[in-house]
């Protein structure tokens, strides 16, 4: 992709920033977080380096962006089954939740980086904005979750909410260790300590669900 007149117009931003986020999400399905450069990005694009900084300023403002972009549209998919699946037991939730996480697997790689990486270095106002859009896109999800899950006590939805992500963000990257510890744990008396993301998210969601619809007094 060549870009090589300068975007004007605010509809040209728009789409000079979509093509930006497209190149990085690309990018990013074969590329670890530390080895993806924003002049790898700028390059694909078809602009140079500093032109890019005109739309995403640091790298963590680019990922930050792509991880909304990537999260809304996890939301819908989420909402869209809830909607069509009925009334859910926490095990069945747990399926369907480690399931869907599953066809967004740019998402699940991204989610360890959020509060590491992509929160640590943008702007009070990049944050404000942030948030506001996350607390903005989250009621018509927590409204579906408790139609689908009437066990879950008033809101509890949210809470759910951010356990699930704390589980992926902690089981991911344990399932996908770096190098040397993949080596190690290739020995078959290290097996035990191998992660499987599925398997062990499914679980682990399972437990959370059935936790959290317990009654108060428990």
């Amino acid at each position: 992709m060549v870009i090589s007149s300068r975007a004007r117009s605010e509809e040209a931003k728009a789409t000079r920033r979509a093509d930006i986020l497209q190149v990085a999400r690309s990018l990013w399905r074969t590329h670890r977080y530390e080895d993806l450069t924003l002049q790898a990005v700028a390059t694909q694009v078809g602009l140079t380096k500093a032109a890019l900084y005109g739309y995403f300023p640091t790298k963590e403002s680019l990922f930050l962006s792509l991880y909304e972009e990537l999260l809304a549209e996890f939301f819908a998919h989420w909402e869209r089954h809830l909607a069509l699946g009925g009334i859910h037991t926490p095990a069945s939730l747990a399926r369907l939740s480690t399931a869907l996480l599953g066809d967004h697997p740019d998402l699940v790689r991204l989610m360890p980086h959020l509060a590491g990486l992509l929160e640590r270095n943008i702007t009070p106002d990049g944050a404000r904005a942030h948030k506001t859009w996350l607390l903005g896109r989250l009621p018509p999800l927590l409204a579906a979750l408790h139609r689908a899950l009437p066990t879950l006590p008033e809101g509890q939805a949210l809470p759910l909410l951010t356990a699930t992500q704390a589980l992926v963000a902690g089981l991911y990257p344990m399932s996908d260790p770096a190098p040397a510890v993949q080596e190690a744990l290739s020995d078959p008396a290290l097996a035990p300590l191998c992660v499987a993301f599925q398997p062990t998210l499914e679980l682990s969601l399972r437990a959370l669900y059935t936790g959290l619809c317990l009654p108060a007094e428990f």
